[in-house]
């Protein structure tokens, strides 16, 4: 069951419910897909999801970074003049950096004067939803590969615990995703322009796959508590829940611990919406330089 919801981009709708026959039945291209994630080259996630996606037909290029760099949002290296370190390996390259810069390394370089079709980032263990979306290196690297041109998905799944039990669900469904979208693409591209999907896998999905809003809440935050066992002027950091409802309709927050998959469009734009920017324009216009 797919769940619409109003106010939602209508095309992104169309491209995931064209047609009633099986995803396998609609004609696609496979596609040239920049894999990347936050958890580093050597994680168990990522090539399993590189080999779905080549068994699906895809051609698969992993351009990660070295090592984990979670909770990296879009950092990137812009010290101009300085070094990056990128070591080719067997099924891609392995960037020492974050995320966003695995994914300007490798729209390029690897895919110099080529674009990918389409990046995905992930899978990530642990959801990225609401307001800590904005510091998931998962959802930094779609967010910088929409910034080059290129479409991109990031896909984070749920945790139960420290467990992460429906992984292997979370990699077939992004399969079946990426299928859907080359083969409703009509030789266009994937996603519309500059649009990201942030997609998020619950622990126990219950058949609905929502097109969900970004919530605004953040599900947890850091706390700091002194330390001076380790050091004199050390505070730890400690998580601070917020089992608290967001207070955003239809949040992705919300549809994902009900067990919806929720995808909610992106388009990486900080900018307020048209009645803040007009009731600001209002308060400021007499200033002057």
């Amino acid at each position: 069951m797919f769940k619409r919801l109003a106010l939602l981009p209508l095309l992104i709708l169309a491209l995931l419910t064209t047609g009633t026959a099986p995803a396998q039945a609609l004609h696609r291209q496979p596609l040239r897909i920049l894999l990347t994630n936050d958890d580093g080259y050597s994680s168990a996630y990522l090539h399993q999801l590189r080999q779905a996606l080549t068994a699906a037909g895809h051609e698969v290029t992993v351009v990660a970074p070295a090592a984990d760099s979670s909770a990296s949002g879009t950092l990137i290296n812009a010290r101009f003049g300085g070094t990056i370190e990128a070591a080719k390996q067997d099924d891609g390259w392995a960037v020492g950096g974050s995320p966003s810069d695995a994914v300007s390394f490798g729209t390029r370089v690897p895919f110099a004067g080529n674009p990918p079709d389409l990046v995905v980032s992930g899978p990530n263990p642990g959801e990225n939803v609401a307001a800590a979306a904005t510091y998931s290196g998962t959802v930094g690297a779609a967010i910088t590969a929409i910034t080059a041109g290129v479409p991109a998905i990031a896909v984070s799944v749920a945790r139960d615990g420290s467990a992460v039990p429906s992984a292997a669900r979370s990699i077939q469904f992004t399969v079946r995703l990426v299928d859907r979208l080359a083969a409703t693409a009509n030789g266009g591209p994937v996603l519309p322009a500059r649009t990201a999907l942030n997609v998020n896998y619950p622990v126990t999905p219950n058949g609905t796959v929502s097109l969900a809003r970004l919530g605004s809440s953040l599900p947890y935050a850091a706390g700091y508590t002194p330390a001076p066992e380790t050091c004199a002027l050390c505070y730890r950091i400690v998580p601070i829940a917020d089992p608290g409802p967001d207070p955003v309709q239809d949040a992705d927050r919300t549809l994902l611990a009900a067990g919806n998959v929720t995808i909610t469009p992106l388009d990486g734009s900080w900018e307020a919406p048209t009645a803040a920017a007009t009731a600001i324009r209002s308060r400021l216009r007499s200033l002057t330089p």
